[in-house]
């Protein structure tokens, strides 16, 4: 992965070498929680007793942080919280490091999916969104409301998963399957992929609908409108026909360059459109940097 990263910094010859990077996985927690404090000055204290009960892990092996949403008059405080393994987060930033690169700022690929589409699509903030992102190993599901992530979901299933059966199907090394299936997103391909793309396709779709299930479950927030794919998987043939149908919700590709301008004798119009869903990530992160 460094060598990788090494590679790339050295192609693209940044400008700086301060970097936004987010973290995402089960080594991550995302919890919106109210808490009752007089005192201003006691919030944090608060925030963190209070949040030990829904840590899966030691107390003492996480790093907190939090945003306060709204106080009221009555003390009550609506609060986000973020935590993440120590461990976890310090393998990230030795990463980054040995580089050459500084991560001056840690965020969440979730909070980078809600920049991404609060700054793509300022028109429709009032109404609940679900922005998905499919990627090689995992389904990110956030739901974003008058600008806050209203609710979050991590899925241990991606891309790769869909990769492992063509290469179990067609008895082809991973890498010869994963050609196969990037190939088949744009040119003919055969109907045993084709169909394992669509079963895979129909297995995206029903994951995402337990997601949003459980959001319409357990909470009081407004009902999802529509849903925005994005991720490397976003691409496979069908899959928003097969999320429309399974979710009974308009859905479409995510598209992180609506009203961001690009110079076209640099990028061409193709080029954008492909690379368009697994950049919402990416260009929510720069979007952070930028406002800072």
């Amino acid at each position: 992965m460094i060598d990788h990263l090494k590679a790339l910094v050295s192609r693209v010859n940044l400008q700086s070498k301060n970097v936004c990077i987010a973290l995402a996985g089960t080594s991550l927690i995302i919890k919106r929680m109210t808490v009752e404090v007089p005192n201003i000055r006691d919030l944090q204290e608060s925030i963190f007793w209070e949040a030990e009960q829904y840590l899966p892990f030691d107390p003492q092996e996480v790093v907190m942080d939090y945003q306060v949403l709204s106080r009221a008059k009555d003390n009550k405080t609506d609060v986000i919280l973020v935590a993440a393994k120590r461990s976890v987060l310090d393998a990230y930033v030795d990463c980054v490091t040995e580089t050459g690169l500084k991560p001056r700022i840690i965020d969440t690929e979730f909070f980078a999916l809600q920049n991404a589409y609060e700054f793509n699509y300022p028109a429709n903030l009032a109404e609940a969104v679900a922005v998905v992102d499919i990627g090689a190993s995992s389904i990110k599901v956030v739901v974003v409301h008058n600008g806050i992530p209203v609710y979050t979901k991590d899925t241990q299933i991606g891309g790769q998963s869909l990769t492992s059966e063509i290469q179990k199907h067609l008895n082809l090394s991973f890498s010869d399957a994963e050609t196969l299936k990037v190939s088949g997103q744009t040119n003919g391909m055969p109907q045993e992929v084709s169909d394992l793309m669509n079963l895979m396709s129909d297995n995206f779709a029903v994951e995402i609908k337990r997601a949003l299930d459980f959001y319409n479950a357990s909470s009081s927030g407004a009902p999802v409108s529509y849903v925005l794919l994005g991720g490397g998987s976003a691409k496979i043939p069908n899959l928003s026909r097969f999320v429309e149908e399974k979710l009974g919700l308009p859905t479409q590709l995510v598209n992180p360059f609506n009203t961001i301008t690009y110079d076209p004798a640099e990028f061409t119009e193709d080029y954008i459109r492909d690379i368009a869903p697994i950049a919402a990530v990416p260009i929510g992160l720069a979007l952070r940097a930028g406002a800072k």
